[in-house]
C-alpha cells in the first residue's frame, strides 16, 4: 500500500486504511489535527478543494504520523503543537497537553481580574495558561512557576513565538518555604497534579504511556497534597482580597473547599465544567 499521489484526498485514504484498527471517528479527528497543523488546512478547506496537492515532504509527515499513531503516541506530540484559548502551543514529552476544561478556568480567569496587576500561575508546564492570561490582559504582569526545567523551556519558547512577556521560574510548590517571595500577587491560579495513582487503572494508554506523572499523579494517601500546599503559599502571597484559581479532580470538591476554609479563605465558588463534573473552584483572601 503507497501513496498514489500528491492530492490530499489521497493521502486521506491512505491514513484511514493505515490506521483502520482505530475506531474511524478517531482516525478522521487525528487526520483533521494534522492537517490544521501540518498544512493550515482546515476541514472545510479539505471538502471545498479535495484535489489539493501536497509536498512530498509533507506526505511523509504523514507516514511518520501513522507510525506515531500506531504507538499510541498523542496526537498533539506527533504534531508538536496543539490550541488553547485560541493561541498555537508547542507541546512534547515532558509537558502536560492542555485540556478544554483549563480553557474554561481560564476563562473565568480572564473575566474575574481585568483590575489585576500581577498574576501567578503555579504549575506552568507549557505555559499554556499565564500565555491566554496575557494574551487577554495585556496590562497584567503574569508568572509561570514549575518544578520542571524541561517544562520552563518549552514555556520559554512558547512565550518567544507568541511575542507575549512572562516571568519564568523554577520553584517547587511542596517546599515553597525555601523559596523566598520579592513579589505578593492579586491572583493566583494553579492545575495541580490531582488525580490518585489508584485511576491509572481507567486512563488511555496514550496518556499514561508519554505525558509526564510528575504532572498528572498523587499519593493515594494524600490526594490534596498540592492543594493544602497552594493555599498556605497563597495566603501568605496574595494581596488584600486576592483571589485563588484552581482546577480540581471532581471527586474532591467539598474536600478542597474545607482545605481553603482552614486556610483562611472564604466566598468561595465551585463552578462545574462543560461536562456537568466539579472541576474549578475560586476563593478570596479574608
Amino acid at each position: 500500500m503507497k501513496v498514489p499521489d500528491n492530492k490530499i484526498s489521497s493521502v486521506k485514504t491512505y491514513f484511514f486504511e493505515a490506521l483502520d484498527s482505530l475506531p474511524i471517528s478517531q482516525v478522521r479527528n487525528y487526520f483533521n489535527f494534522l492537517c490544521l497543523a501540518w498544512l493550515d488546512v482546515s476541514k472545510s478547506e479539505m471538502i471545498l478543494n479535495p484535489h489539493l496537492e501536497i509536498s512530498e515532504s509533507e506526505i511523509l509527515k504523514f507516514l511518520y504520523g501513522i507510525k506515531e499513531l500506531r504507538i499510541n503516541r498523542p496526537v498533539q506530540y506527533v504534531a508538536g503543537k496543539t490550541w488553547f484559548y485560541n493561541l498555537e502551543i508547542k507541546v512534547r514529552e515532558g509537558v502536560l497537553i492542555p485540556r478544554p476544561e483549563t480553557e474554561e478556568l481560564v476563562s473565568w480567569i480572564i473575566q474575574d481580574c481585568r483590575s489585576a496587576t500581577s498574576i501567578l500561575d503555579l504549575g506552568t508546564g507549557s505555559g499554556c495558561i499565564p500565555l491566554a492570561i496575557k494574551n487577554n490582559l495585556k496590562s497584567s504582569v503574569v508568572y509561570g512557576f514549575d518544578i520542571s526545567q524541561k517544562a520552563l523551556e518549552i514555556a520559554e519558547e512558547n512565550s518567544d513565538l507568541l511575542g507575549l512577556e512572562i516571568q519564568f521560574r523554577q520553584f517547587d510548590i511542596l517546599n515553597w518555604e525555601l523559596y523566598p517571595q520579592e513579589n505578593k500577587f492579586d491572583a493566583i491560579v494553579s492545575n495541580p497534579p490531582y488525580i490518585p495513582i489508584s485511576d491509572k487503572k481507567m486512563m488511555q494508554k496514550n496518556v499514561l504511556d508519554y505525558e509526564p506523572d510528575l504532572a498528572l499523579f498523587v499519593s493515594n494517601d494524600d490526594p490534596l497534597v498540592f492543594y493544602k500546599s497552594i493555599a498556605q503559599f497563597a495566603y501568605l502571597n496574595l494581596n488584600p482580597s486576592g483571589k485563588l484559581f484552581l482546577e480540581i479532580h471532581e471527586s474532591y470538591g467539598c474536600e478542597i473547599i474545607e482545605v481553603l476554609k482552614d486556610s483562611g479563605f472564604d466566598n468561595i465558588q465551585l463552578r462545574q465544567d462543560l461536562q456537568g463534573k466539579d472541576r474549578m473552584v475560586k476563593a478570596v483572601l479574608s
